[in-house]
């Protein structure tokens, strides 16, 4: 277990995640800065608990984890173009990222990293299910990483943003807009990917934004996602966080997906999320 001077880190699971204490995000100097990092690369996924922080300073803190990205399908919070208002409201039923994906993984530069912030949450439910990538292929067999090693599969934001996809017809109160240059764009993008600063492998996946592998149709393609979709969620790869107003938690999106889950009827839920820009998969 790597060691640490100036912030306590406590793994969270025995694959990925960490819990951090001991840091006010709202003024990070450069000691903690570099062991908080050098902990998010080890664990995949950090969080904070009761943290102050204003939409200023989130990004403000997010910037410091690379270039912020803009999130093509929503608009963003007033003032601060690369913060979007993730919100579920008493009455909706439907809620945001609710099935197991990589943030953006259908554009040609998937975002490094995503950092969500609490502003309110419900009493009970709603916590975050998060699955190592890294983990998830380190336990396929030889016979299977070698299978996959050169396949790459065509991602799109079709199934969720398309004209017949998820989000236009679910019932939700955000703001949402149309993005058809997005919608209609389609990358390749390698199924074993390797962190371009660990340089550890892993799956790189999901099924909301995927649509095939490269030279198959869909129902040839099907068989062997739905295998590695569910295999990559397995519960030995994941880890829970269960979320508190001032709760911060930011995940390595190369490594990484998550699910949020919408099992709290009835009650408002409130987080602010920035994403950092990423590099084509490799």
């Amino acid at each position: 277990m790597p060691e640490f001077d100036h912030i306590k880190v406590e793994p969270t699971s025995g694959v990925l995640g960490a819990e951090v204490s001991g840091v006010d995000l709202a003024h990070v100097d450069d000691a903690h800065f570099e062991e908080i990092y050098r902990a998010w690369l080890e664990y995949q996924v950090l969080f904070f608990r009761d943290q102050r922080l204003d939409p200023g300073q989130q990004t403000q803190l997010a910037a410091r984890f690379g270039e912020l990205d803009v999130y093509p399908f929503m608009e963003p919070l007033p003032g601060y173009p690369h913060v979007i208002p993730i919100v579920k409201e008493k009455h909706t039923r439907s809620n945001f990222g609710g099935g197991w994906h990589s943030d953006m993984s259908y554009t040609e530069r998937p975002p490094k990293a995503t950092m969500l912030y609490a502003v309110e949450v419900p009493t009970h439910g709603g916590d975050t299910l998060f699955a190592s990538m890294t983990a998830a292929y380190e336990a396929l067999s030889a016979g299977m990483q070698q299978m996959i090693g050169g396949l790459r599969a065509v991602f799109s934001a079709t199934k969720v943003h398309g004209a017949s996809g998820y989000y236009q017809n679910a019932d939700h109160p955000m703001a949402m807009k149309k993005n058809e240059a997005q919608e209609s764009a389609r990358f390749l993008h390698p199924v074993v990917r390797t962190h371009p600063e660990t340089g550890r492998k892993g799956l790189f996946l999901d099924a909301p934004h995927v649509d095939r592998f490269e030279n198959m149709r869909t129902s040839e393609s099907l068989p062997l996602m739905n295998f590695l979709c569910e295999h990559a969620t397995s519960p030995q790869f994941t880890t829970r966080f269960r979320w508190r107003a001032g709760s911060l938690a930011i995940w390595d999106n190369r490594s990484v997906q998550h699910y949020a889950l919408n099992d709290y009827p009835g009650q408002r839920r409130e987080m602010r999320r920035i994403t950092m820009k990423g590099d084509v998969p490799a």
